[in-house]
């Protein structure tokens, strides 16, 4: 009698492990699917503002022409970045890479209102130039709510025992961080001899 006694305390045991085993997987499932998706939404609205910049570009490069012709290495510059970031649009790296190297392609942009006065005049321009610092702004802040969402997720998967969870369910660690431009690592040189 002691040892069905026994038997059964050890099946009970059992059937208590198993479920909270179950309950942990299940709860820790739902917790990364909705991490998950969280940052696939963050991601699609930093989409979204950058594709609100990609379609500024092409009026405020044709507004710019008309003043700097013999500038046109950097409308050609622009033009040539929009278009990987068009084309690398199903690749989430990828299209992190295209749109740091249009971000890159954009500064000399700006600086060409130091070299024409007349362009500071042109209303269009002034328009345009104010609309995509507008829309450079939103990119900032989604981008920077997308690299929190994927923080999240990855610090979730990580965690003990979700990471044993994640694995079963093929969930991993995505370094897919929007990161700054790495040429803004070198300081600049100032030499006011000239």
């Amino acid at each position: 009698m002691k040892a069905a006694w026994v038997a059964l305390g050890v099946v009970i045991l059992v059937v208590v492990v198993v479920l909270l085993g179950a309950g942990s997987y299940i709860t820790s499932k739902n917790h990364m699917v909705a991490l998950n998706e969280d940052v696939n939404q963050a991601y699609s609205q930093v989409n979204v503002v950058q594709q609100r910049r990609l379609d500024l570009i092409p009026n405020l490069v044709a507004s710019v022409k008309g003043y700097v012709k013999e500038e046109s290495t950097i409308l050609t510059n622009i033009a040539n970045a929009r278009a990987g970031v068009l084309a690398a649009s199903s690749d989430r790296a990828s299209s992190i890479q295209a749109n740091t190297r249009l971000d890159g392609a954009l500064i000399p942009l700006y600086r060409l209102q130091e070299q024409y006065p007349d362009l500071k005049g042109n209303d269009q321009f002034m328009r345009l130039e104010d609309e995509l610092a507008g829309a450079e702004n939103r990119i900032a802040v989604e981008r920077n709510r997308y690299n929190l969402a994927l923080k999240a997720y990855d610090v979730y998967i990580q965690q003990f025992p979700n990471s044993i969870w994640a694995g079963m369910a093929h969930y991993h660690y995505r370094d897919e961080y929007f990161k700054g431009n790495p040429a803004n690592a070198q300081a600049p040189t100032v030499d006011f001899s000239k």
